[in-house]
Parts: C-alpha cells; sequence; structure tokens
C-alpha cells in the first residue's frame, strides 16, 4: 500500500480516537470481539459494542470476562498510543498489567510479572520455555527484531511464533502477542490481519505446523485474511 494511503489512514485514525462510528472504533471493536472471543469471552458483538460506547453490561458473564474486557479496550488504546515505541520488558510487563487488572491473576500476583510456574498451551504439543529461559529468551527475540533491515508479514509471523512458544506471562499470552501483532502491522505499514475466532482453527492450526525455523505457515493464513483498511477505505 501507498504511504500515502498509509498516512492518511493513520491520521484519520488518530483524530477519531474519541469518535462513535469512527474508524478507530470500528477497527477497536473488530480487534477486541475476534481476538478476547478466541480466547472465550462470551461478549457478543452487540453486547461489546454496548460495553464500549455505553459502559453497559448486556447479557450474562463472568466478572472476569467483564474486567479482561473492559481492561483490553484500554490495552487496545496503549497500543495505538505507543506506535513508534519500542518494545521492551517495560512495555511487556505494562501492557500485561492493564490487561489483567483486577482480574484473578491479578488477585492472585501473577499481573505484569513474566511467569513463575511452567505454563503449556493446551491442545498443542509445543515445548514451552521454562520460567527461568523467558528474560533471556525475550532479550533474543526483542534484539533480533530490532535489527531486521525490512519487516513483512513473514517477520511478524516468526515473532509472534517465538513469543508465544515463550509463553512468559502465566495466563493472557495469545491476547498480548495479537496486540503486538496489530502494533507491528501498523508500524510498518502493512496490511492489518485480524485474526478472527471464526478462522481460529485455521490458526490454531498454522501455529501447530510452524517449527522453530519455519513460520511460513502463519504467513500464509495471514495472507488468507482480509485486509483491513481495504474493507473500511470508505471511513478514511
Amino acid at each position: 500500500m501507498e504511504n500515502k494511503n498509509y498516512n492518511q489512514f493513520l491520521d484519520v485514525l488518530i483524530k477519531t480516537k474519541n469518535l462513535k462510528n469512527s474508524l478507530y472504533t470500528v477497527l477497536k471493536h473488530d480487534f477486541l470481539y475476534h481476538s478476547n472471543k478466541i480466547e472465550g469471552s462470551t461478549f457478543t458483538t452487540e453486547a461489546l459494542a454496548l460495553l464500549l460506547d455505553k459502559n453497559v453490561v448486556e447479557g450474562k458473564h463472568t466478572l472476569d470476562d467483564v474486567q479482561e474486557t473492559v481492561n483490553s479496550s484500554y490495552c487496545f488504546d496503549r497500543i495505538i498510543d505507543s506506535l513508534g515505541e519500542k518494545i521492551d520488558d517495560r512495555f511487556l510487563k505494562d501492557l500485561h498489567a492493564r490487561l489483567m487488572f483486577n482480574t484473578t491473576s491479578h488477585s492472585m500476583g501473577y499481573a505484569g510479572i513474566y511467569k513463575t510456574i511452567p505454563n503449556m498451551i493446551i491442545g498443542t504439543n509445543a515445548k514451552i520455555s521454562q520460567p527461568f529461559e523467558v528474560q533471556s529468551k525475550l532479550d533474543e527475540l526483542l534484539e533480533w527484531y530490532y535489527n531486521l533491515n525490512k519487516i513483512t508479514l513473514n517477520e511478524i509471523s516468526e515473532f509472534h511464533i517465538r513469543f508465544e512458544l515463550i509463553h512468559p506471562f502465566q495466563d493472557g499470552n495469545g491476547r498480548i502477542g495479537r496486540f503486538l501483532m496489530l502494533k507491528q502491522m501498523i508500524e510498518n505499514k502493512l496490511p492489518i490481519k485480524i485474526i478472527s475466532w471464526d478462522t481460529e482453527d485455521l490458526y490454531r492450526k498454522s501455529l501447530s505446523k510452524c517449527t522453530s525455523n519455519e513460520y511460513i505457515q502463519l504467513t500464509k493464513y495471514l495472507e488468507s485474511l482480509p485486509d483491513f483498511m481495504e474493507t473500511n477505505s470508505h471511513l478514511y
């Protein structure tokens, strides 16, 4: 996509942050609906709109689901506000603390810190990093990423896979990983691909097919998704 169009998109995105039914709110709603649904959120698209626009909770939801949905809204704002800001330990821990604020994880002392107990990705045989490996592997990942000469969807796929295999937090790794992916796509002026819950099986299959040295399956999956910018070009 031409930089001129992307610059226009970014300009309108920032300007419409506090406007309802705008480019900003459409991107926010679409991204949060799908990312949270993948993790089991019970909010429908209509119920999410009511919560984001009017602070009204409709339907039956657990307290954690309500709180995490509210928190994810603030995390989205943080991602857009941070465009151009490097991802580092402080950024990651702050984003996780925002996502887990006032949830069960928060009350257990797991919000905003790297994991202290071994965990796994349920439904996969993926080998996940042990707690003592998290810091060094994150350092290695971030050093690799910020020394790249060019970043395409393939490099973002590799970052996502490596981040998920580190699984640095006790909970919330999938959502944090997708937030980072959104930030990276926009910062590098790439098509904006929103991983959708209705293709969750394809997303998880592409993750399971990726090895430590091969990330093309996730790239192919992302390329198959519609580009948010093309779909919503009438908003900017």
